[in-house]
C-alpha cells in the first residue's frame, strides 16, 4: 500500500457515518433529547480532553488500560474523553454549591476506549447518558432506573436489565487490603467461587457460605424475593438493608414501567471503579457486551471538591442503532419533492410555502 493510500484510511476502531445513516442517528438522538427534557434534565457538554493525572486514580486497572493519552505542547499528559461521567463530575464538582441541588443533567458525545485487537468492538463510541446529583437512596436510584426503562421502551429492543450492588461487594470486602479488594471484585464478577471463598474471612463459616450463595445468585425479582426471605434472620442488618433496597427497586420497576426483563444479578459489580451502590447493565442478543451501564457513585464528586450523592447511566447509542425496533420511525421520509418554478427565485418561493406546511422540498 502506498503511503498516500494508507493516510487516506481512517485509524482502526474509529467510525464515521453519512447521509441516511447520519440522518437516522440524529432523529433517534432528537427523540432521546425529548425524553430527557420531559424529565426535567438539562444538557451538558464536556471537554474532549483533560489532564490525565487527576483521573488516573479513578479509572481503575481496566479503565487505565483502555484510556487514550497524549502529550500536549507543554509536556503535560492528557486524557482523551473515555467516559463522559468522569469529565462531567469534575465540571459539576468545581461549579456546584449545596444551594444548587438537586441537579439533573444529560449529555450526548463521542468517547474513545481502546479495545483489544481481537475484540470486535470499535474504539470510538457515542455515549448518551443522564446523571442526578443530590438525590440519595431509592428516590435517585428509582428515578434513574425508571428512565432507563423508558429509554428501552422507546428503543423497542428485547433487552434484559441486570441489577446488582457494588455496595454489597464493598461490604463483604471490609477488612481486605486494596489489592485483595480488587481481586475480590473480579472474582465476584466472574463467579469465581474458589477465589471468593479464599478471600472471605474465616471467622464466621456460616456467614461465609451465605455470601457464597448470595454472590452466585441470578434470577427474576420473584425468585429473588423467595431467595431473600430465609436470609433475613441470618445476615446482619446492614447487609439486609442493601438487599432490601434491591428488592424495592425491582418491585418499583415491575409496578411502574414497561421495562424489559429484569434480573437481580450479584455478579454485576459495576462497569466503573467509582461505583459505590446499585449497579446495572442492559444486554441484548446480537451485541457482544452491555449497551447500557450505570449505578450510584456517591464518592466521585468528592475528588473534585464537592461531596454529594450521585447516580446515573450511559447508553452506547451507535452500538444499539442497527437493532432498534421499528427502524422506519427514523428513516428519511420518502415524500421528498422538488420545488417548482421557472427561476431559482420562483423555486425558492414555492419551497418556502411547502416547507411551512411541513413538507421536505429541494430547490
Amino acid at each position: 500500500m502506498t503511503p498516500k493510500r494508507r493516510l487516506l484510511q481512517i485509524p482502526p476502531g474509529t467510525e464515521a457515518f453519512f447521509l441516511e445513516e447520519a440522518f437516522r442517528h440524529r432523529r433517534i438522538l432528537a427523540e432521546i433529547d425529548r425524553i430527557f427534557t420531559g424529565w426535567g434534565y438539562l444538557p451538558a457538554e464536556t471537554p474532549v480532553f483533560d489532564f490525565y493525572d487527576i483521573y488516573q486514580p479513578l479509572l481503575g486497572e481496566s479503565g487505565t488500560g483502555k484510556a487514550y493519552r497524549l502529550m500536549d505542547r507543554d509536556g503535560d499528559l492528557l486524557l482523551l474523553r473515555s467516559d463522559v461521567t468522569l469529565f462531567l463530575a469534575k465540571q459539576l464538582g468545581m461549579a456546584l454549591t449545596v444551594e444548587d441541588l438537586p441537579v439533573r443533567v444529560w449529555y450526548a458525545d463521542s468517547i474513545l476506549r481502546h479495545q483489544e485487537s481481537n475484540d470486535i468492538s470499535k474504539n470510538e463510541f457515542y455515549q448518551v447518558g443522564a446523571e442526578i446529583v443530590g438525590v440519595p437512596g431509592i428516590s435517585g436510584d428509582g428515578e434513574i432506573l425508571l428512565m432507563v426503562a423508558e429509554i428501552l421502551s422507546f428503543l423497542k429492543v428485547d433487552a434484559v436489565l441486570h441489577i446488582g450492588s457494588a455496595g454489597l461487594v464493598h461490604k463483604a470486602a471490609e477488612g481486605m487490603d486494596e489489592e485483595e479488594t480488587e481481586e475480590f471484585f473480579k472474582a465476584v464478577a466472574l463467579r469465581d467461587k474458589k477465589t471468593i471463598e479464599t478471600l472471605l474471612p474465616e471467622s464466621d463459616p456460616s456467614r461465609k457460605q451465605l455470601l457464597l450463595d448470595l454472590f452466585a445468585f441470578i434470577g427474576s425479582p420473584e425468585e429473588y424475593r423467595e431467595f431473600l426471605a430465609p436470609l433475613r434472620a441470618k445476615l446482619p442488618a446492614d447487609y439486609i438493608e442493601l438487599l432490601d433496597h434491591l428488592q424495592n427497586l425491582t418491585e418499583l420497576l415491575n409496578c411502574c414501567s414497561a421495562a424489559s426483563s429484569i434480573r437481580v444479578d450479584f455478579s454485576e459489580t459495576g462497569s466503573q471503579a467509582y461505583h459505590t451502590g446499585i449497579v446495572f447493565q442492559a444486554y441484548l442478543e446480537g451485541i457482544d457486551s452491555a449497551f447500557i451501564s450505570g449505578g450510584r457513585y456517591d464518592k466521585l464528586l468528592e475528588n473534585f471538591g464537592f461531596e454529594s450523592p450521585s447516580v446515573g447511566f450511559s447508553l452506547l447509542l451507535r452500538k444499539i442503532e442497527p437493532l432498534i425496533g421499528e427502524a422506519e420511525r427514523f428513516s428519511l421520509p420518502a415524500a421528498t419533492e422538488n420545488a417548482k418554478g421557472a427561476s431559482l427565485k420562483e423555486k425558492y418561493q414555492d419551497a418556502l410555502t411547502k416547507r411551512a406546511a411541513g413538507r421536505i422540498v429541494r430547490l
